[in-house]
């Protein structure tokens, strides 16, 4: 659904928008904005960054975003890249970002903030106020639906139905091969990343305990994105795709076995 070059070509057009060509690394990290790559490579290659005791470099080329959590989080832009030829691509400064997150509708802005909180590990944080305007607001388009103890709520490699929010219970979600690296509980949500990259799903996820969950299904999602500006879309499509390159570098290591089925016994 999101077009990443069609909706940068729509970015790189507007005002607040601007091409660099940058020889030096350093220049990376002069400036509070995210920079999208049209043409180059960037390397990274350090352990630490990215929370596991994999050694790696990681590229990342055209179609790719960097420093783009970080500016959106206020961080500090402490990944060091490193640059062989010269590198172009699109800059936008991080207070033009953020304003265009904080306007966006409620549960896009919450989809982000909740992916910026993921990709770098930390728990996801109570959001009362996103509690509350969620089931008012979707008060008569979500369904239902009771999970038991160890059942599937989705597989790897079905199509997504839509996102879902936990009212009552948790849930963990496994890697295809089952390692469990992730519990989500009450007012936490999960399953939008298929919705966003227009894939199946690449997680299994469980019910940790009886459940309550409340479905937002796929086209209500679709039709909250579609509604936003080509730079929200941008950044919703940049931060998925840097959420799983976490997942993998995280959990691609993981080895599991799938929770036994109490019916089956």
């Amino acid at each position: 659904m999101l077009e990443k070059n069609l909706l940068l070509a729509e970015v790189t057009k507007s005002n607040y928008a601007e091409v660099r060509l940058i020889s030096d690394a350093s220049d990376l990290q002069t400036r509070d904005a995210a920079l999208f790559i049209t043409k180059g490579v960037a390397l990274l290659r350090d352990h630490s960054v990215f929370d596991t005791t994999i050694h790696s470099t990681q590229s990342f080329s055209a179609g790719d975003s960097i420093y783009l959590a970080a500016t959106l989080s206020k961080r500090p832009l402490d990944r060091n890249y490193t640059i062989h030829e010269p590198l172009e691509v699109v800059s936008v400064d991080g207070s033009v970002l953020r304003k265009a997150v904080m306007n966006a509708s409620f549960l896009v802005n919450e989809i982000i903030r909740n992916s910026v909180t993921r990709i770098y590990a930390n728990k996801q944080r109570a959001n009362p106020v996103f509690e509350d305007r969620f089931l008012l607001h979707y008060k008569d388009s979500f369904k239902k639906s009771s999970v038991r103890k160890d059942q599937p709520i989705f597989l790897v490699g079905e199509p997504p139905k839509g996102l879902y929010f936990i009212a009552k219970g948790s849930v963990f979600l496994t890697t295809e091969d089952h390692a469990k690296f992730a519990v989500l509980y009450e007012t936490d949500f999960f399953g939008e990343g298929s919705i966003i990259t227009s894939t199946n799903r690449s997680k299994n996820v469980y019910a940790m305990e009886d459940c309550s969950l409340l479905l937002l299904e796929k086209q209500l999602v679709l039709d909250e994105i579609r509604s936003e500006i080509p730079l929200v879309k941008l950044v919703l499509s940049h931060i998925f795709n840097l959420l799983e390159l976490m997942n993998q570098l995280r959990f691609s290591h993981l080895e599991g076995v799938a929770p036994e089925d109490d019916d089956e016994i």
